[in-house]
């Protein structure tokens, strides 16, 4: 084996679970196809793996002879409760397998022994850990499983006890995941992503049940935000969001909306009038969290479209709603509350607010909240003209995003972009350019981007290319107009020095010609012309 079809191979493995007969079959396979064309056709594995040496045991001939040998040995639960949890496509609880697996014959306390008994036949793994026990399926035997679930006519009712489990999981989350410290929240709702997914999918398709989709999809919009899956959550949001009828449960729907704009977070001629619909639905539930956290988002959206007076009214009036709720709910309001400060040019008051909005994070143990919040102290720390000490802090928060399990990519890549910025502020262009050239695609990523569309007009400008300078500086005022959004304090005046650097430089007739060529790029133009060197 070479080391370029080492990956190839370790894949195989991983998707056949490491089992010796399985291995053996796929060897028998690579002497006609090759190991990628065998990753290719491993979803159909029991047709695939079926050359066994003629000397050995028929059970020993093909995949399937011996998972058919290993289930002809169980008792007839230990087959009835295989089938019906290789439902889930993951890890799974003890509560979400007697939920499943359960019926009018083996109750729950019966499918718990039952589980115990898989176990000890090797055909399921219990997962141990502080945080409880976890049971999954080998791949193979998750796959023969179904194939067995289905022949009993099964499927669909499972599907639908497993998607109702989890839509009843995650009623609470919101309330959870404003309350609960943050590693007992990600504990108890990180580790149900398949499921969520596979209990949207079922609800949506055929048979499904629309009206699960409609409860589950908002429920679970903590989870899209804080895994950093924005783009994912959106799709699954409005997937959902086609399906609300007049009779949808206004909670439900409230839900939605507000998740909706969480998730458009950065685009706010989108989200305003999701988060608009969102507060009216709980003003109506009469929900005071629901609809302080919902002001607190929309207030945030009125910023940054530069509607300054209108986004202090909306969290004022979420102060009280959210005072006495826990200090993750705290530390959303104060981080706003300073985000609005910055856009305004408040500096001290923009710090004031970050400084309670990390307290409050630290207090929820929220590291997400942690890192995002110091992000934006560092960026005052620049607006205030502390250039070294805000650089330092941003490249120490940068390793740690590399390395936390609570960050995202989408996090990572703002972190990367401010750091960007401030370099050119610094006057080192190039340094700024080589962590442009990650951090760009990460927020891309996300439709992040226009936020530091200011980014290659303000590059170009430093090292003189006044022409580059003047396109860029083109498609990020239009960028900006059509997100209806505002820069912050310090981009907004390094973009009152390039206009005039550029004014003072180029003809005012060339100048305009630049400007609106630039803003005919589309983004991929615009992206790429801004990480060229």
């Amino acid at each position: 084996m070479t080391s370029a079809r080492a990956p190839a191979v370790a894949e195989l493995c991983i998707h056949l679970d490491g089992i010796p007969l399985a291995l053996e079959l796929a060897a028998a396979r690579a002497r006609s196809l090759s190991i990628e064309q065998i990753n290719a056709r491993v979803g159909d594995r029991f047709r695939l793996l079926t050359s066994g040496s003629r000397t050995a045991l028929p059970r020993q001939q093909t995949l399937r002879a011996a998972l058919d040998w290993s289930y002809d040995l169980l008792a007839e639960d230990e087959r009835v409760v295989l089938r019906r949890i290789s439902v889930f496509p993951a890890s799974f609880t003890v509560e979400a397998a007697s939920a499943v697996a359960s019926d009018e014959r083996i109750d729950e306390y019966a499918v718990i022994d039952l589980l115990s008994q898989l176990v000890s036949r090797s055909l399921l793994i219990a997962d141990t850990s502080a945080a409880g026990t976890r049971y999954r399926l080998l791949e193979t035997v998750r796959a023969y499983a179904l194939e067995k679930l289905v022949e009993s006519n099964e499927n669909d009712d499972r599907l639908h006890r497993h998607a109702r489990f989890f839509r009843d999981l995650f009623e609470c989350e919101l309330t959870d995941w404003l309350n609960m410290p943050d590693p007992q929240w990600r504990a108890t709702y990180l580790s149900e992503l398949a499921n969520v997914r596979t209990s949207l999918d079922w609800s949506l398709g055929p048979g499904g049940e629309a009206e699960i989709a409609t409860d589950l999809a908002g429920a679970s919009g903590p989870l899209w935000t804080t895994l950093g899956l924005f783009g994912e959550g959106v799709q699954r949001l409005r997937a959902a969001m086609a399906h609300i009828e007049p009779h949808t449960r206004e909670l439900a729907q409230a839900r939605l909306w507000l998740w909706l704009g969480r998730l458009l977070d950065e685009t706010p001629a989108q989200v305003c009038p999701a988060l608009e619909r969102a507060v009216e639905l709980y003003r109506q539930l009469d929900d005071s969290v629901g609809l302080g956290f919902s002001l607190v988002r929309l207030g945030r959206v009125l910023a940054l479209m530069g509607k300054f007076e209108q986004s202090e009214a909306v969290l004022t009036e979420a102060w009280p709603l959210l005072q006495r709720a826990g200090p993750k709910a705290l530390d959303h309001y104060h981080f706003n509350l300073a985000f609005l400060k910055n856009l305004v040019g408040d500096l001290a008051g923009a710090r004031a607010h970050y400084e309670r909005a990390l307290d409050m994070a630290r207090k929820a143990q929220d590291e997400l909240g942690v890192l995002a919040t110091m992000v934006n102290l560092a960026n005052v720390t620049w607006g205030l003209g502390e250039f070294d000490t805000a650089e330092e802090s941003i490249r120490q928060l940068v390793a740690r995003m590399r390395t936390s399990p609570a960050s995202t990519r989408r996090l990572l890549g703002f972190g990367l972009m401010n750091l960007a910025e401030l370099l050119i502020e610094k006057k080192n262009p190039d340094a700024s350019l080589e962590l442009a050239r990650e951090g760009l695609p990460l927020v891309k990523a996300d439709g992040s981007a226009w936020i530091f569309s200011d980014y290659g007009s303000l590059r170009a400008g430093a090292e003189g290319k006044l022409v580059k300078a003047a396109l860029l500086a083109g498609y990020a005022d239009f960028a900006h107009a059509a997100n209806g959004g505002t820069r912050s304090f310090v981009t907004a005046r390094a973009r009152l020095r390039l206009q005039t650097l550029l004014r003072d430089n180029l003809p005012a007739d060339e100048l305009e010609r630049f400007l609106a060529e630039g803003a005919k790029m589309s983004e991929d133009e615009a992206c790429r012309l801004a990480l060229e060197e």
